[in-house]
């Protein structure tokens, strides 16, 4: 990939083998440390000033595709999404110099992709046909609109936050509503 070409051979090999090893790398299961990690595999942002921000540039740099990158899910009760095969076509396309809008939008695809079939797949096995859409990865408005739109088109009945954000603005709410109400004995 192009950003490599400016990270010393000795770093990459460093950082190489403390994945091997594990050596101070953390086990993550947040979509936005994926959407940082594409965001800077398209030379759109490697180093952040604020929170969201690579998430952020990669969103305004997508424009119009309508073919999503491949993934798979795990099997029933894992319900793990593996992205890997979409990051080695993702990476592919870059060398192969596909443009970075036509990339992050195939991205974005992917992602609302995996969040309607996961979905689907535990309506399968467990009837649920209510979805709410909440954490930070959610005020991407372009993943939103894809994955309401997805779900919506299947049957799904699709809940988004409208007075509290979805971020961690909104994460302290839902412990001082209850703190709330057994402070007034409820």
């Amino acid at each position: 990939l192009p950003l490599f070409s400016r990270i010393p051979a000795t770093d990459v090999r460093i950082v190489d083998q403390m994945i091997a090893r594990g050596v101070n790398t953390v086990e993550t299961s947040s979509c936005g440390r994926l959407f940082d990690a594409v965001s800077s595999m398209l030379g759109i942002c490697h180093h952040t000033t604020y929170e969201g921000q690579a998430a952020i540039e990669l969103e305004f740099a997508a424009a119009d595709a309508a073919d999503p990158y491949p993934f798979d899910i795990g099997e029933a009760g894992l319900r793990q999404i593996d992205f890997r095969s979409a990051v080695r076509d993702i990476a592919r396309d870059v060398i192969d110099g596909v443009p970075a809008g036509i990339v992050s939008a195939r991205f974005h695809l992917t992602v609302a992709n995996a969040i309607v079939e996961t979905c689907l797949r535990i309506r399968r096995s467990d009837q649920l046909s209510r979805v709410c859409l909440s954490g930070g990865t959610f005020q991407n408005l372009r993943l939103l609109a894809h994955a309401v739109a997805g779900l919506r088109r299947h049957g799904f009945e699709v809940f988004v936050h409208h007075r509290v954000p979805p971020n961690d603005g909104g994460l302290a709410l839902g412990p001082a509503v209850i703190a709330s109400h057994r402070l007034r004995g409820l």
